[in-house]
């Protein structure tokens, strides 16, 4: 029997997984002789544990927002006179799906009947009553997204905040602190305790977007109780692996991999996620992104691991008219950019102004602009460019982009505008990339833009055959970790705006996320192809400075071997004795005499 007075199930549908395993089989979702799989019954164990506030982090698609729904409407049926439930999530998108399934179940579902709202009862999908419901300002179930100014609306006895944490909501400390903050906002809207009703309870499901995931926050310090269920078998001998789930991995998988090592590395829900299933999903994402949504593992941040930080490229404005000959970067408070947007990893959370600076060039004195293009047909990839300017060893990057438009006309006179607005002097293109078509689709439209432009060939491109992201980390890191790249600060800011457009993949397709994600492991991001242009244009000037380099070596053996000849013919002696004793070969020409009287022959 119910302790709940109100309660409207009966006897045997009272224990939670009883009740789940009713209505997965009453709506059609498993054959009337299944059961749910055994990691959907231990996250229903876990959610009905009584914490005042439990987070469920399990990997995608695990089913959990569906075992909460069902968790929701279990409590409504205990005690639909006085229960107020509160969906919520990133957005309002999710809550109203779940809030949309619980009423057609109602409706569904014969059992439920006594839950149905009447005509003169609130039934949108965003706020809806139960038949028994107490008159009350508060809905029965009502749907808000996490950070909406309705979420204070009304007070609730249940709150499921899924997957509230979203990469888009939560890739700068601003937007980390906004929905740390929001949560204050759900602790203060919980009913306190009342005698003969259900105990008060947050139920937080989630997948981690973000090496510092809010839902490890809550864990560490706001005493919500976590449980992680992975989907793949940690191993306990890797502390990496292992330990990032802090004492808190699922004690069943814990004590079973434990036993059995012969588990590590297996599914552990594989009735809906055997071997080939998963590694179908894996293959379509990275490896860090395999490890936070499917393995839970928040540890990633490591400076080895990830060695291009933001905090040490130098940003300020750059219009292309004129560039510093001298540029240093110090890490000192006063030169950190307060507003602007960073999204690097864990203390990486502040740009820098240039330290000092040296007298500005014009365009027309020796510094050089070229543009690197990593050309990709329409598609998931993007074709990513950069505007790269070189002077003094230094570099400057102007401008970059990427378009998964591929060749269309609109897209490469874009690039071609983009050129002459910056005055390049070279176009690069990736010489791996179709034996050098897009040189001969993007000619014609340079030659009736921006003429004075050149576009290399595929063999004057310096090219390495190492796997794409060592080669992009062995050219780009030494230098941003030296200080001698330095961005332009209006184009960052440009840069995250698109992206906030976008919200499902725009920050992962910036350029400042891509350099500060990289590893030298394959597949280690979805989009590099912003990155991959910027590592193109900086392997070219550094193979033209080394060029350079050594046209002057080779110009200065030149004049030391006909300064040493030189030395040898002189008549004197004294060059002679120059060599013998290294003194410096200078002021000494074939056939000169005592006196500098040249003898004639």
């Amino acid at each position: 029997m119910s302790k709940y007075p109100n309660c409207i199930l009966p006897p045997e549908l009272v224990p939670f997984p009883y009740f789940l395993l009713y209505v997965m089989r009453a709506t059609g979702l498993i054959p009337e002789d299944a059961e749910p799989t055994r990691m959907q019954l231990l996250m229903a164990d876990w959610m009905g544990e009584e914490h005042s506030a439990s987070i469920t982090a399990a990997y995608r698609e695990a089913s959990k927002s569906y075992i909460a729904g069902n968790m929701a409407l279990h409590r409504l049926c205990l005690d639909p006179v006085n229960e107020k439930v509160l969906l919520t999530g990133a957005t309002a998108k999710k809550p109203q799906e779940v809030s949309d399934w619980m009423l057609k179940t109602i409706q569904a579902l014969d059992l439920f009947e006594p839950l149905r709202p009447r005509r003169d009862q609130r039934q949108s999908v965003i706020a809806w009553d139960v038949g028994p419901s107490s008159i009350d300002q508060a809905p029965s179930c009502r749907v808000s997204g996490i950070l909406s100014p309705g979420l204070t609306g009304s007070r609730s006895t249940f709150i499921l905040p899924d997957d509230v944490e979203t990469l888009s909501n939560s890739i700068t400390p601003l937007k980390q602190e906004r929905l740390a903050a929001a949560f204050n906002e759900l602790v203060a809207i919980l009913k306190a305790p009342a005698p003969g009703q259900m105990p008060r309870a947050i139920r937080v499901l989630g997948t981690p977007h973000i090496e510092t995931s809010l839902y490890l926050e809550l864990a560490r310090n706001r005493g919500f109780k976590i449980r992680y269920f992975p989907a793949r078998y940690p191993d306990p001998t890797d502390e990496n692996a292992w330990d990032c789930y802090e004492g808190s991995l699922c004690p069943q998988l814990a004590d079973e991999v434990q036993t059995n090592s012969w588990l590590v590395g297996m599914p552990t829900d594989p009735e809906r996620f055997p071997e080939a299933v998963l590694q179908e999903k894996e293959l379509m994402g990275t490896k860090a992104w395999v490890q936070l949504q499917y393995q839970l593992n928040c540890r990633l941040s490591t400076a080895e691991k990830f060695p291009c930080r933001l905090g040490d490229l130098i940003v300020m404005g750059l219009d292309g008219k004129a560039l510093p000959e001298l540029v240093s970067w110090s890490s000192s408070q006063e030169f950190r950019i307060q507003g602007l947007q960073c999204v690097g990893l864990g203390s990486d959370r502040h740009y820098h102004r240039p330290a000092a600076l040296g007298n500005w060039l014009p365009r027309s004195e020796v510094w050089r602009v070229a543009m690197a293009i990593d050309p990709s047909a329409r598609g998931r990839d993007e074709m990513g460019w950069v505007v790269l300017a070189e002077l003094n060893g230094n570099l400057f990057l102007l401008d970059w982009g990427g378009t998964q438009a591929g060749f269309e006309d609109e897209t490469l006179t874009q690039l071609c505008e983009k050129a002459k607005q910056w005055g390049v002097q070279t176009v690069i293109p990736e010489p791996n990339y179709g034996g050098g078509m897009f040189n001969k689709v993007l000619l014609p439209h340079m030659q009736r833009i921006y003429p004075h432009c050149s576009i290399l060939d595929a063999d004057e491109v310096p090219w390495s055959t190492a796997q794409k992201e060592v080669r992009i980390v062995n050219t780009v890191a030494p230098l941003v970790q030296q200080h001698r790249l330095t961005v332009n600060e209006a184009r960052i800011r440009s840069e995250w705006e698109e992206a906030e457009r976008d919200q499902e993949t725009g920050h992962q397709r910036t350029l400042m996320f891509q350099l500060s994600r990289v590893t030298t492991d394959r597949g280690c991001l979805q989009w590099i192809d912003r990155l991959d242009a910027l590592a193109i244009g900086c392997a070219w000037f550094e193979e033209s400075a080394a060029q350079d380099q050594k046209r002057q070596k080779d110009q200065r053996d030149q004049e030391l071997l006909q300064a040493t000849i030189d030395a040898i013919w002189e008549e004197t002696g004294r060059g002679i004795e120059a060599l013998a004793l290294g003194l410096p070969l200078r002021g000494f020409s074939r056939g000169q005499a005592a006196g500098g009287v040249r003898r004639e022959g």
